[in-house]
């Protein structure tokens, strides 16, 4: 057991991301116990590994005034869409406002601009992208992504830490090893794009967050209601604490 701990806080000192997400409260600790068997030769079970993760001393210890709360947010799915990345003109631009009038919002068909300084960045369903696309050259064309989805989660309005939400979303699915393609950060919306075939997992990493949140909320709203603890079961209760981890924006 004195080898495996040993392992883990390596692991930990030698990743400055995980270590600061550790101590600000941001990184889902089960999340991480799967992604360190799975991924760093630790010869160890899930609970051995949570059970360190839970103990690691922490210089000044958990920042629980960062603790997200994401118990009424909703997570739901949409397939068959895909992204189109063009060169900026005002020719382009002209014709991605055509485009944007051919959209029937209301039947609830997706359409997203995205416009940088050199690109224009167009995520509709993939039947329409594919006729907006036979209107420009080849040349124009930066890229094209077919056959994604797009996962959202809805937040509750007036929200607070967009950036460590986003941090949180961002860490939970790099330890379920999802690869996104693109993440919109939109309040109160959070968009990620991914293949079709990661559809799924990405939508159950989600929701996987959101469960795991609900019960660090109902675990906390007991120990209140049973007045304050002792400081050493005081202490074990902030270790029960699994939240979320740290960035990225769009692509």
């Amino acid at each position: 057991m004195a080898a495996v701990r040993r392992a883990v806080e390596r692991i930990i000192e030698s990743d400055p991301t995980i270590r600061t997400g550790l101590h600000r409260g941001i990184i889902n600790s089960r999340a991480l116990s799967r992604y360190i068997l799975e991924n760093c030769a630790v010869d160890s079970t899930p609970d051995a590994v949570l059970g360190i993760l839970r103990r690691y001393p922490l210089d000044g210890g958990r920042e629980r005034e960062n603790r997200l709360n994401l118990k009424d947010s909703n997570v739901s799915m949409r397939g068959g869409i895909a992204y189109l990345t063009i060169e900026n003109s005002p020719d382009v631009m002209k014709s991605v406002a055509e485009f944007a009038r051919t959209i029937r919002s209301m039947r609830g068909e997706i359409f997203r601009v995205i416009v940088c300084s050199d690109s224009v960045r167009v995520i509709a369903g993939q039947e329409a992208i594919e006729n907006f696309r036979q209107s420009f050259r080849q040349k124009e064309i930066i890229s094209y992504s077919p056959n994604l989805a797009e996962i959202s989660l809805l937040l509750p309005f007036g929200t607070e830490r967009l950036g460590e939400i986003a941090t949180a979303v961002t860490a939970q699915l790099t330890v379920n090893r999802i690869s996104v393609v693109g993440m919109l950060v939109c309040p109160p919306e959070d968009i990620i794009i991914v293949s079709e075939t990661d559809a799924s997992r990405t939508f159950e990493a989600l929701q996987q967050l959101l469960r795991e949140e609900a019960q660090n909320h109902s675990r906390k709203a007991r120990a209140l209601k049973n007045g304050f603890a002792r400081p050493d079961k005081l202490l074990e209760i902030l270790r029960l604490d699994d939240s979320i981890m740290s960035p990225i924006l769009a692509a």
